[in-house]
């Protein structure tokens, strides 16, 4: 796991300082009225760590740990993204992630295989946690570049 801990230390700190270069107007931009803005997407990536952090912590424990679901959509709603400031969530983002990576880099490896319900068709393992939710930060710091301007879609991985 030392190499999705190494990738997602290197994701968080190659794009904080970008991320501090939008301006709350591009945040708060809504494209369309039924899709997230760039806050509400950063947001989202927040309730993500949070519950991959318990998800993570928890199926070191025991070898099922059960169901372990929740509602996009409800969370962030719930929290108002829309009202916090672009700085705090970004600060927000970069520690609950940069602490994730260090939990991730301590797994114990005994435990890769203990599963839990994401809601997919199969249980899910810690590996599989682990893995998706680095490709999913990565997806969503993509979709908010390009959100910002369509012409950095690519670029923030140059950086």
């Amino acid at each position: 796991m030392r190499e999705e801990s190494a990738k997602l230390k290197e994701i968080t700190e190659r794009t904080k300082s970008r991320l501090l270069t939008l301006t709350e107007s591009q945040t708060v931009a809504k494209q369309y009225d039924d899709k997230w803005s760039l806050k509400e997407i950063l947001g989202h990536l927040i309730d993500s760590a949070g519950n991959n952090h318990q998800r993570i912590v928890r199926m070191q424990e025991k070898p099922d740990i059960g169901t372990f679901k929740y509602t996009q959509p409800h969370w962030v709603a719930a929290q108002h993204y829309q009202k916090e400031s672009w700085n705090d969530l970004v600060h927000t983002w970069y520690y609950a992630n940069k602490h994730l990576a260090h939990v991730i880099e301590h797994i114990n490896p005994g435990t890769l295989k203990n599963t839990c319900d994401t809601g997919d068709p199969q249980p899910t393992t810690l590996q599989s946690v682990v893995t998706g939710y680095v490709r999913h930060v990565e997806h969503h710091i993509d979709q908010i570049f390009s959100g910002a301007d369509p012409r950095q879609r690519t670029k923030w991985k140059a950086l």
